[in-house]
């Protein structure tokens, strides 16, 4: 029954990014902007974000260990399918993508940037002034924040059911929106560790749903080195299993000159494309846990 709750939260989840949407991060910045952030105190001894992580965590983990246990048993779906539509998901992203294609294609390289601009990480909005350093930072955050919402959270309800979701979305929050920037530090490392695993399976599905030989030229080398970002390796993977120049701007405008006012759209769709496919490649696999009854 976890893989058809799975299944319905992914279905429900993508419709609601196509809607307006805001999703769980607004509320979770809200919330969290009035936490003590500038206190100098605080930097060593993030004793609150830890227990404001923790308690949810434990909270949700005995209401479904106390449901599944009762002859209540049937309320652990409605719990996995709340949780999971509520934490997974991508809001606001698709009509700046689509104004981004536009402007690409119109050659206006500054509406282009002023669209994403806010959606692509801080420090490298500087550096995105390039049109084609502007949209690998585009695609690259893309590739990470659909992995996080969706690939991510999967991993650990698989693994650990709602509890593991609750805790890796808040472990997100914490990370990009806790006050103090140096508590951050911790909460970005530990992410990266619960990251590293489902990373690596994400690249490998790349390989599987794209072009295998070119994954393999361009990855086998990083996969399994651990000093190389998520981020990082999921670009570099996706570049690979993709064909055509769609996440190489410079060889693109060199083979393709009279497709180049395309170029945005059709690397983003082709990015979205290959998630899609790979997304297809774990549903597939859950599903042969299901039936092999170690996914129930």
């Amino acid at each position: 029954m976890s893989f058809i709750i799975l299944l319905v939260a992914y279905g429900v989840r993508r419709l609601l990014d196509s809607t307006q949407d805001e999703g769980l991060d607004p509320v979770l910045r809200r919330r969290l902007a009035r936490m003590p952030g500038a206190e100098t105190d605080h930097e060593s001894r993030p004793a609150l974000p830890i227990l404001l992580l923790a308690v949810p965590i434990i909270l949700v983990a005995l209401i479904d260990i106390g449901l599944s246990r009762s002859s209540w048993w049937m309320l652990t779906w409605p719990l996995d399918l709340m949780v999971l539509v509520f934490a997974m998901g991508v809001p606001g992203w698709r009509n700046p993508i689509r104004a981004y294609g536009e402007a690409w294609r119109r050659g206006d390289a500054k509406a282009a940037w002023h669209h994403v601009n806010h959606l692509i990480p801080a420090e490298e909005r500087g550096a995105a002034a390039a049109p084609e350093e502007l949209h690998r930072s585009l695609a690259r955050q893309l590739i990470l924040i659909i992995f996080e919402r969706y690939f991510l959270l999967i991993f650990w309800y698989v693994l650990l059911g709602p509890a593991g979701v609750i805790g890796v979305r808040l472990l997100l929050a914490w990370r990009d929106h806790w006050p103090n920037a140096a508590t951050r530090v911790p909460f970005a490392r530990f992410t990266s560790l619960m990251a590293w695993v489902p990373a690596r399976l994400l690249s490998f599905s790349f390989g599987i749903a794209g072009d295998l030989s070119g994954w393999l030229s361009h990855t086998r080398k990083k996969l399994l080195n651990p000093a190389v970002k998520s981020r990082d390796l999921l670009f570099v993977s996706a570049n690979g299993a993709l064909s055509s120049y769609s996440l190489d701007p410079e060889r693109f405008a060199s083979a393709h000159p009279g497709d180049w006012p395309d170029y945005g759209e059709r690397s983003l769709r082709a990015v979205r494309d290959l998630l899609n496919r790979s997304m297809l490649v774990w549903i597939c696999v859950l599903a042969l846990l299901a039936i092999s009854g170690v996914f129930v």
